[in-house]
């Protein structure tokens, strides 16, 4: 659940389910944090299974995963 996540994982999880989907810079330019800093919480999301990416030419694109998905 969302609400049991570290601060600064929440955070980052809160913007990309605002934008649905995107890529670490997108929810970097939100944060205000480096893009660096969000692909690295991005990919921890996607570890915990929160989150799935897709790459799109040279682009990774986040969202979080939908009822029912593994």
């Amino acid at each position: 659940m969302i609400s049991e996540l570290p601060e600064n994982l929440r955070k980052t999880a809160l913007i990309l389910l605002k934008l649905g989907e995107a890529t670490a810079d997108d929810v970097a330019k939100v944060s205000g944090r480096k893009r660096s800093t969000e692909s690295y919480y991005l990919n921890l999301l996607t570890d915990m299974k929160f989150v799935k990416k897709k790459k799109v030419g040279r682009k990774i694109y986040f969202t979080f995963r939908g009822n029912g998905e593994s």
